[in-house]
């Protein structure tokens, strides 16, 4: 059975190498769904039941690891030139290893909680991130 959960965070992040106007420091509102495939729970009298995982524990683990971590805040490819410039503000700053594009967030996104999701022996499926309203990427192993 798959089942979704939405979440939204705002986040600014820059393409260094990108032949448009992306180059430059912008933000979104993003929105990160999670789906995940697995068996609907049939013991009776868990909390559980009848679903293959409570929506408010996977807001949980979203919140956790996405929005905690990402929201309102700005994501830099570790080695853009820019990074050095704002390692000593006191701002919310996330530097990755990798150019913050939809599709790299897309993948950072699921391995993190992939990992986490394993914990509680559920399988995730995907992760679609809408960087406007009409553009996506999915990641699915």
């Amino acid at each position: 059975m798959l089942v979704t959960k939405c979440l939204e965070i705002d986040m600014g992040h820059r393409v260094p190498n990108h032949k448009s106007k992306c180059k430059n420091l912008h933000g979104h509102r993003y929105k990160i769904e999670v789906g995940v495939d697995d068996k609907v729970v049939t013991t009776k009298g868990k909390s559980n039941e009848g679903m293959v995982i409570d929506f408010g524990d996977l807001k949980d683990i979203m919140v956790k690891h996405i929005d905690n971590v990402f929201d309102h805040g700005l994501v830099l490819y570790d080695c853009d030139i820019l990074s050095p410039l704002f390692e000593d503000f006191d701002l919310k700053i996330v530097f990755v290893p990798f150019i913050p594009t939809a599709e790299n967030l897309a993948k950072e996104w699921y391995e993190i909680l992939e990992a986490e999701l394993q914990l509680k022996k559920i399988k995730i499926k995907y992760v679609k991130v809408w960087e406007t309203p009409t553009s996506t990427a999915t990641y699915e192993k």
